[in-house]
């Protein structure tokens, strides 16, 4: 019976408890035989983990443009990402955005309106992505419905390199001009390892039609500050220290409902303070973590006055994790958080606070044959407890992998959701329920899965039951002039689908990733298929090294793609379809010193309609050119 040994528990686990599940993974640019950071934070190989999870390295990160997190996420299996620059909503096999848990190194960031957006964490400070899709709340609570994406942080080095980059972009009719610069340095001693960050961004807006006075995509200007320390104490013991500084002031133009222009504006200072401790103590390794977070921003997207959101959140969480016996490998862990949050369009400052206990069982049967067991208790001030279960079996009789899954997931009323007081959305007044139950969800998941020498094929099909969805319901009542509508719990869903998979390595200096996934999301409740998602998702991305040049080129499609067109009031929705391909290409002259560009939208395709969000076309909006350099020394 395969054993988890000490002497890995040691090395590979460490602050935050990341993905306390089995996975099934790849890193798309790592080898098929490259080992992931798994359940427990130990080092697993790909072919030993069960769960749909991606990887996407750090090497996959500089093969794009560097606009944004947005950007390298719109490539990632089973997700849609709708792209406005100044922002971004991300959302996993049909899900709802609000139902996928957006994680940097296992700790909630916070954001206006108490909400998440990707394009607010800083692309150099990222060390790699990992993605799990399928029901995740036995393990992280709640929003965890169609998956968790977990931003892992770098860490500071023994040997910290200095690197500079500088990009300089913008669109093939004179737009989006865009300047990035990512710096980062280091220092180490003995026992104490140092790496700062930067990251400064400025773009021009960018407009469908450049003769109109609104803006389709704002300015934007953004700086990022980050600081990583890691300690070793006398005792073995380590510590680290997270600091980070965002900084959003980002412009437009828009239009009100008279034609009328005004000024935009999509403003946020943040801070986040992150503190860690693990230690082995006993038979297993003990985890602690604290942060504190706290956001102010001010945002204009169309209202009559601006929105203001300031939001202090605490967040504390212990796990400890061991073999108990022979073939148990068991994660245990409780956490408290705090939020404070006082947003102009609530009736007043609300606070939240959540506690949870989980507990989970990584059982080896036989060397072939796993089962894992685990659930989490959560209660929340607000509105009660939930607790979550999720178990999976998984048998890998050679170079075949069967896998069946079964758990649960919720996501929480948002405090907008509870305590809003006349938001003012174009013609509607909306308002907020102090009765709100938790959204819910019921998912199995089945898979199978084949490696070969020079690759892996996997086949995953599933099948999700909603229900108690929130949804803003007219109450029939004008409030000066505006239909009032209140949230309420009222929608049931299913959503079943499935996903093709494909990894190839034809040979040592190529690769090619493919990926199809179909979705079949209907309201129950009215018997409909939900809108503003596509039927069918593809995605091809082949690699290949030429001595000290490599070229990536990268295809998306979405097919079938289900919603109105937002310019009109009371439109039909209508299927639309879009396809947009990439070419990066990088050359290294030296061992300190690179060139790289390319073009993303190579063939200048325009985003239907009804698939822009809300009227606004994906970044950046048409065909994008884009160079730069880079040097490590």
């Amino acid at each position: 019976m395969r054993k988890i040994k000490r002497s890995v528990l040691m090395a590979g686990m460490s602050a935050t408890l990341l993905f306390a599940a089995s996975h099934t993974a790849w890193s798309e640019t790592a080898g098929l035989d490259e080992v992931i950071v798994s359940a427990t934070r130990t080092e697993q190989p790909v072919e030993d983990v069960n769960a749909s999870v991606q990887v996407i390295s750090r090497e996959s990160i500089e093969r794009f443009s560097g606009r944004s997190v947005a950007e390298v996420l719109q490539f990632a299996t089973g997700m849609l990402v709708r792209d406005t620059g100044s922002s971004a909503n991300v959302s996993l096999r049909g899900f709802d955005s609000g139902h996928t848990l957006i994680l940097v190194d296992g700790m909630r960031r916070t954001e206006k309106y108490a909400g998440s957006n990707v394009n607010n964490l800083s692309l150099e400070d990222i060390e790699r992505i990992e993605i799990v899709r399928g029901p995740m709340s036995a393990l992280y609570g709640s929003e965890a419905l169609g998956g968790v994406i977990n931003i892992i942080t770098r860490r500071a080095m023994d040997r910290p390199p200095t690197q500079a980059k500088l990009t300089l972009g913008g669109t093939g009719d004179g737009q989006r001009e865009t300047a990035l610069l990512h710096l980062s340095s280091g220092w180490a001693s003995p026992r104490t390892r140092h790496r700062v960050g930067l990251e400064a961004k400025y773009r021009e807006p960018f407009r469908v039609d450049k003769d109109s006075v609104d803006t389709d995509l704002r300015e934007e200007n953004r700086l990022f500050l980050n600081y990583d320390g890691r300690f070793t104490l006398d005792t073995g013991a380590d510590m680290g220290l997270t600091l980070e500084y965002v900084e959003q002031d980002d412009k437009g133009v828009g239009l009100d409902r008279f034609g009328n222009p005004y000024d935009q504006l999509e403003r946020e200072t943040r801070y986040f303070v992150g503190g860690s401790y693990s230690d082995v103590v006993g038979a297993g390794l003990l985890d602690v973590n604290l942060g504190y977070g706290t956001s102010s921003a001010t945002v204009n997207r169309g209202t009559a006055e601006d929105e203001t959101t300031d939001f202090d959140q605490y967040q504390s969480e212990l796990t400890y994790a061991w073999e108990a016996f022979e073939g148990h490998f068991f994660n245990v862990g409780a956490g408290y958080r705090y939020d404070d949050v006082e947003i102009s369009t609530l009736s007043g400052a609300v606070d939240r606070e959540v506690t949870h206990l989980f507990a989970q069982d990584q059982w080896s049967i036989t060397d072939t044959v796993e089962l894992t067991l685990g659930g989490r208790y959560d209660n929340y001030s607000d509105f009660g407890d939930t607790f979550n279960p999720r178990a999976t079996l998984a048998w890998r009789p050679g170079d075949w992998g069967f896998r069946v899954s079964h758990g649960t997931g919720f996501r929480a009323p948002t405090l907008l959701n509870l305590y809003m007081q006349d938001m003012v959305r174009g013609a509607f007044l909306i308002r907020g329920n102090e009765d709100l139950k938790p959204e819910k969800s019921v998912t199995t998941e089945a898979a199978v899965t084949y490696r070969f020498r020079q690759g892996r094929v996997e086949l995953i099909v599933h099948d999700s039951r909603l229900r108690d969805l929130v949804a803003s319901q007219a109450t029939g009542d004008l409030v000066n002039g505006r239909t009032e509508l209140v949230y309420q719990n009222v929608d049931k869903a299913t959503i079943r689908g499935a996903e093709l998979l494909m990894d190839l390595m034809p040979s040592d200096v190529s690769r090619i990733h493919f990926g199809a996934e179909y979705i079949d999301a209907r309201d129950t409740t009215l018997d409909e298929r939900l809108t503003d998602r596509p039927r069918w998702q593809a995605r091809i991305g082949a690699s290949r090294h030429f001595g000290r040049t490599a070229i990536e080129f990268r295809v998306r499609h979405l097919e079938d793609f289900w919603a109105p067109d937002p310019g009109i009031p009371d439109a039909e929705n209508y299927n639309s379809r879009f396809t947009t391909t990439s070419l990066h290409l990088d050359h290294r002259f030296s061992s300190s010193i690179s060139l790289f560009g390319g073009v993303d939208n190579l063939f200048d395709r325009k985003m239907p309609d009804n698939m822009a969000f809300r009227g606004t076309p994906d970044d950046p909006g048409a065909r994008y050119y884009y160079a730069g350099i880079k040097g490590t020394f």
